[in-house]
């Protein structure tokens, strides 16, 4: 999972009494990072092992993406929510709740016996893990001091990468050898241990005296809930049932945009005196930059991140299987970790416009790579260098964007600020792997058609590659000739259908990096940022 990317001042009333001493902001930041650590590994682990938990289900290609974008829509909602539930909830009460929240959805996705029920434990997961990745480094803010808190998010972030790293490699391993069901089981030894120190080292906040925050924004609620249901069977259904020109579909699309029209509405409506988010930030220059470079990112990450392991894994000729294909993919999160440490430099140096242009550079120029190795005849170890590429623009991008953007709105409406971001990166990440798959669907319609004009049975070419082949089947099966042909035949289908779906993934790399350069041309919305001097 990428990294959650806001810079956050806390407001002073909710600041704790008394600063935390190095010892305890250590143990603090080490529970943090068990408690999220679980998120990030299950992201990426589910990913990974996509294939085989839509063999055990029985289900398409397109339907066992439903699994991602289950999980990034409640998360969608849960962020949403999430300001009002931490101070209603208090702060240690809410991040420790998700963690058995998680926990315990986890339980249930692996026990699931149908794929109904693990769309709903996986919707569990994802309104829960909205708390770990929004609050972790929200509890930085609050709770450490200031001339620590780059250090501290550094290394909360390198740890998340490194369990990014041990997912990939565990649950590939596991699910080889055992079940890709087990690969939920180490979420349960996660939550005991970040509760264990949570308990211990993360103080007792006040409460907030905002009234907006202790009372219940009911209407807002039901609205946003309307609009992410709503949006979530348009995005699970469109493609199976033909999009727009399915009734249905128009019906949830009208009733999803009419829902996020009321809820805009009424978020900034003066009848409203409990609002769950300030949408009047919006009109400001830094939020409204986040937004856009939000939706972006979440889009490009999340698309990009599904389509390899589910090309190598599915159509790449070598076949790999999930041991290899976690290996393969762990480059890019070990390559994160390593660079993490000097992108608090890179910024200061450079800026966040710049730091930002560059991460958007690096992910369009990894994009392209991508398309451009993907052929039938490509040595696995090649994807390591675009792969590394893409860990040039994550770590860097994921800071600049949060401390460039919402980092620079006034203390007392960041976390608000912060929840408007976060939830248009998650709507991003939901819109990336349903684009992903509408992209594949359609670029290998296109491809099998024009493939197929040139593969008819009569063709001259055709007929000369098939003789020969039926001949050598002959000679080494001992079939008959008319049978030999016809094996022939099967496995030119076979080679055909393989080369028109290779040329639809490179064609979601190129989707994905003509994403990428127009995010470039809304960096400079950004407000511009003091540098070092040199």
């Amino acid at each position: 999972m990428t990294e959650s990317s806001s810079q956050v001042t806390h407001p002073p009333a909710r600041s704790v009494q008394a600063p935390l001493s190095l010892a305890d902001a250590k143990m603090l930041l080490f529970g943090l990072g068990l408690a999220t650590a679980a998120e990030f590994y299950t992201f990426d682990g589910v990913n990974l092992v996509l294939p085989d938990m839509a063999g055990s289900f029985g289900i398409s290609r397109d339907q066992a993406s439903w699994i991602l974008t289950t999980y990034s829509s409640t998360m969608f909602f849960g962020v949403a929510l999430s300001i009002w539930l931490a101070a209603h909830l208090h702060y240690r009460r809410y991040i420790i709740g998700s963690v058995v929240l998680f926990a315990i959805a986890s339980i249930g996705s692996s026990l699931s016996t149908s794929f109904e029920s693990l769309l709903f434990w996986r919707a569990i997961e994802g309104f829960a893990g909205s708390g770990l990745t929004m609050w972790w480094r929200a509890s930085i803010y609050m709770l450490v001091d200031r001339k620590s808190r780059s250090t501290s998010l550094m290394r909360v972030s390198v740890m998340l990468y490194l369990a990014t790293t041990v997912g990939l490699l565990y649950s590939g391993l596991v699910t080889d050898h055992i079940s890709w069901r087990l690969i939920f089981l180490p979420n349960v030894l996660f939550a005991i241990a970040a509760i264990a120190v949570l308990l211990r080292y993360y103080p007792d906040v006040p409460p907030s005296s905002d009234a907006r925050i202790v009372n219940v924004d009911k209407p807002g609620i039901t609205l946003i809930g309307i609009a992410v249901i709503s949006l979530q069977v348009m995005l699970s259904r469109g493609e199976i049932d033909g999009w727009f020109e399915s009734p249905h579909i128009h019906w949830f699309a009208w009733i999803a945009v009419l829902a996020l029209l009321l809820f805009i509405g009424w978020e900034m409506s003066e009848r409203n005196h409990y609002p769950l988010l300030r949408l009047q930030l919006i009109r400001t220059r830094p939020v409204l930059s986040a937004i856009f470079l939000g939706i972006f990112a979440g889009t490009i990450l999340s698309g990009s991140l599904y389509a390899l392991p589910e090309y190598l894994r599915g159509v790449d000729p070598n076949r790999l299987n999930a041991t290899d294909t976690g290996r393969l993919m762990c480059v890019y999160a070990l390559t994160a970790a390593a660079i993490r440490p000097f992108v608090v430099t890179g910024i200061a140096r450079y800026g966040q416009r710049k730091t930002i242009a560059f991460a958007f550079t690096m992910l369009v120029l990894s994009m392209l790579v991508f398309a451009r190795l993907i052929t039938t005849g490509t040595p696995e170890i090649y994807y390591a260098l675009p792969l590394a590429m893409y860990a040039f623009c994550l770590a860097p991008m994921l800071s600049s964007i949060g401390s460039g953007t919402v980092g620079k709105v006034e203390a007392t409406s960041q976390l608000d600020a912060v929840s408007i971001y976060m939830t248009f990166r998650q709507l991003g990440a939901s819109l990336g792997v349903t684009l992903a798959s509408i992209v594949l669907h359609r670029r290998e319609t296109l491809h099998s058609s024009r493939l197929y004009e040139h593969l008819h049975a009569t063709h001259g070419p055709v007929v000369a590659w098939t003789g020969g082949v039926a001949e050598q089947i002959v000679g080494r099966a001992g079939t008959s000739p008319i049978d030999a042909r016809l094996m022939a035949l099967k496995m030119l289908s076979e080679a055909g259908a393989r080369q028109a779906s290779t040329l639809a993934y490179a064609d979601v790399f190129y989707f994905m990096a003509a994403i990428g350069v127009v995010a470039l041309c809304v960096v400079p919305l950004m407000p511009p940022s003091p540098v070092a001097k040199q």
